[in-house]
């Protein structure tokens, strides 16, 4: 094999590899976003299970059907939240607590319950009016219609599997396994589901898309930092402001 038909095929292994490394960053992402949503919005939304031997489009489906879920949620609060004003929802909550106090002590209990699920609408408002979910939603729309996410997880990278420099060195580790092989079939598996007719060299256009795909999967992972970024300072302050 030449040396650029070894590139390609190093190419496509680092791809792949790099492709399973996301998909697991954006599963731990996704269900810890998916636990701040339910304990802040009050909602029981169902997290993601991942099996290696899973198919990946069932991956992306879980994490499209969680943001969609979350998306329903967030625009019907913040629908609510413009038919009633912020400041009218402290005004009423400040009118209560003066009313049910009757010393300093009782006062401060009052506030913390009366402001409790004041911030609610905001971060309803915040994760909808940055379309932070829109854009996730209309990310994995697009992402499950390429013809790799009918492979399987194990498919794109298994813990025996070795970067293919470590293949031809003389120093090979005892617990590697069958490194050489396992790189082979997973070379065959990609090369098939990312064939494209008329390609002079099915390898090197296997890697082209696998490397567009691992691009396209870049907002989408930036999209669930920012959120949960969203979601842990708007927790924090709704915790801090109850303590």
């Amino acid at each position: 094999m030449s040396s650029e038909s070894e590139k390609d095929k190093e190419r496509l292994v680092q791809a792949a590899k790099t492709f399973f490394l996301h998909i697991q960053n954006i599963a731990s992402l996704t269900n810890t976003l998916t636990e701040l949503f339910n304990r802040t919005m009050s909602t029981q939304i169902i997290l993601m299970a991942v099996k290696e031997d899973g198919y990946i489009k069932d991956i992306f489906e879980q994490m499209l059907r969680i943001i969609k879920e979350m998306k329903s949620v967030v625009e019907a609060k913040d629908d609510k939240m413009q038919k009633k004003p912020l400041f009218s929802s402290i005004a009423t909550a400040m009118s209560s607590v003066v009313e049910k106090s009757a010393n300093v002590k009782e006062l401060q209990q009052s506030a913390k319950e009366g402001f409790r699920n004041v911030p609610l609408p905001i971060i309803a408002s915040l994760l909808n009016s940055g379309n932070i979910l829109g854009s996730l939603e209309s990310s994995l729309s697009l992402l499950i219609k390429y013809p790799i996410m009918n492979l399987q997880l194990s498919d794109l990278y298994r813990k025996d599997t070795k970067e293919l420099s470590d293949a031809t060195t003389s120093q090979k580790s005892p617990s590697a396994g069958p490194s050489k092989t396992t790189t082979i079939d997973i070379v065959k598996k990609l090369q098939d589901a990312l064939k494209t007719e008329n390609a002079k060299n099915t390898i090197e256009s296997a890697a082209d898309q696998l490397e567009q795909i691992v691009k396209s999967v870049g907002p989408i992972l930036e999209g669930l930092q920012k959120t949960v970024k969203t979601m842990e300072k708007n927790t924090f302050g709704i915790k801090k402001a109850s303590d």
